[in-house]
């Protein structure tokens, strides 16, 4: 009687990878990413009003930016996990930062997707008025709606067709001449060389005016892979494996004002995961009982009872979960670690009220285990001001404002002339008796474990050179200590 359950389970896992897609729009900043996301979610019937990212009186804030600072200054800051269905598929969409400061956050993000549309601004602007389907030999026109927050009509036109040249007017000609061009010269379409990586399809059209909108929906769902295997400890983990498995990959505070709980977001790799099962915490080498998974919509949640691969499953975290965290059923295994961005900014957080000890440091506790920044302390226990490292400059006001909104403590960041961190290790006395040269700067980081901030590659390469005895190392090649 066991082999029918058996084949019906590795069926009904087949059939759930099968109609999965996860990925995650990327672009530089300000070129309409969120505006591209909102808009999908407006076409998929996930919203009914598609949000903007200039807030106007009657425009409403993105689903993507929930955070306050993103509303405030209309920039993605944070990735977004935003899970709907869509003709039978189940989209798990990542809106991810668009600025540079913020990029070990998309790139940590980027390790969850399977693929990865770009957008990239052609500034065309208000002359674009419709798009042609190579695929299909048709012209699809669009017509705009009030404050494009409602889906925008289509109309479709097989080419040739007697109508278009009065319709097109002088464009009608070059036109044909492109479409022979691309026709005769171009590169054929093929979805095996796509997944392969060889080619690569380009949609046109407008998120912020809905043109194009659904026919690229439609057309990535089609073309996009669905969930894809991942390298552990134990092989190659395919997504149909019965054996669960899964990876967090981004923790966020505060998403919900009313809870002030931390959330842990979950890919999941292989399996299928179920509310309430035990599962190996590779990190702390024990396991433990998922008793809250949520799907996740932005900053919306809400309690699912069971998930497959490519699904990103918000767990709420008590503190047992790090980025990188490998959670399993069955024999242990791991997964490979996300690579850490090293810092090159660094500041002294100067608190302002004195009183708010308690709610300082729970803050930065909170917001260095979301990877928003890294904090060191000096060895003199006199001075224990904080020092902040980060991987760009808008990270200090992040930090400064959700410590300021989320828990009430305002702060004040002072920068510091250094470029570089490196952990240091080597014989106690040697390190004892050494006089480090100026633009240097001795710290150390939450688990007392030395730091040299250096304020130039040239004085680090003089310092490795002198103290040749002593290791200079990134924090990604000593590993993080367990907590």
């Amino acid at each position: 009687m066991s082999l029918p359950i058996e084949k019906s389970l590795s069926d009904e896992l087949a059939r759930e990878v099968a109609r999965r897609r996860t990925f995650a729009i990327i672009s530089h900043p300000d070129a309409g990413k969120t505006t591209l996301t909102e808009k999908l979610l407006l076409y998929a019937g996930a919203v009914h009003l598609a949000g903007a990212v200039q807030a106007r009186s009657h425009q409403r804030a993105a689903k993507s930016d929930w955070m306050e600072l993103e509303q405030a200054r209309g920039i993605s800051i944070t990735s977004t996990a935003l899970q709907f269905d869509y003709q039978g598929v189940r989209v798990n969409l990542l809106d991810t930062p668009g600025h540079q400061d913020f990029s070990e956050d998309t790139y940590r993000t980027l390790m969850a997707v399977d693929s990865v549309p770009f957008n990239w601004p052609i500034g065309e602007g208000s002359g674009f008025q419709g798009l042609y389907d190579l695929q299909e030999s048709q012209i699809l026109f669009f017509q705009r709606t009030l404050h494009n927050q409602r889906r925008a009509p289509m109309r479709v036109e097989t080419f040739p067709h007697p109508s278009l040249a009065e319709t097109l007017g002088e464009a009608y000609g070059p036109l044909q001449e492109e479409i022979a061009l691309l026709t005769g010269a171009g590169t054929k379409f093929d979805r095996d060389r796509f997944l392969a990586g060889q080619l690569t399809p380009v949609f046109f059209g407008s998120a912020l005016t809905n043109f194009g909108v659904e026919p690229f929906l439609n057309g990535f769902l089609e073309l996009a892979p669905p969930p894809s295997p991942r390298m552990s400890t134990q092989g190659l983990m395919q997504p149909t494996d019965e054996k669960f498995s899964g990876f967090v990959f981004k923790i966020q505070a505060n998403m919900d004002p009313q809870h002030r709980d931390r959330m842990a977001f979950m890919r999941i790799v292989s399996g299928r995961f179920e509310k309430d099962m035990m599962v190996y915490h590779a990190r702390l080498d024990r396991k433990i009982r998922m008793t809250r998974p949520h799907r996740l919509f932005g900053r919306d949640r809400e309690t699912i009872e069971e998930a497959y691969p490519g699904d990103v499953v918000g767990l709420v975290n008590p503190g047992l979960f790090a980025i990188g965290d490998t959670l399993c059923s069955g024999s242990p295994l791991a997964f490979d670690a996300i690579p850490q961005f090293p810092p090159e900014r660094f500041g002294v957080l100067r608190r302002q009220d004195l009183t708010k000890q308690k709610q300082f440091q729970k803050g930065l506790q909170q917001l260095e285990e979301e990877g928003v920044m890294q904090v060191f302390y000096s060895p003199d226990h006199v001075r224990r001001e904080p020092v902040l490292a980060a991987v760009g400059e808008l990270q200090f006001d992040v930090v400064a404002s959700r410590l300021e909104t989320e828990y009430g403590v305002k702060t004040l960041v002072e920068r510091m002339p250094f470029v570089l961190a490196r952990w240091i290790s080597g014989d106690p006395e040697v390190i004892a008796h050494i006089y480090w040269p100026q633009d240097t700067r001795r710290l150390v980081d939450r688990d007392g474990r030395m730091v040299m901030l250096f304020g130039s590659e040239r004085l680090l390469a003089y310092c490795m050179n002198e103290y040749a005895s002593l290791k200079f190392q990134l924090r990604e090649e000593i590993g993080t200590t367990e907590s």
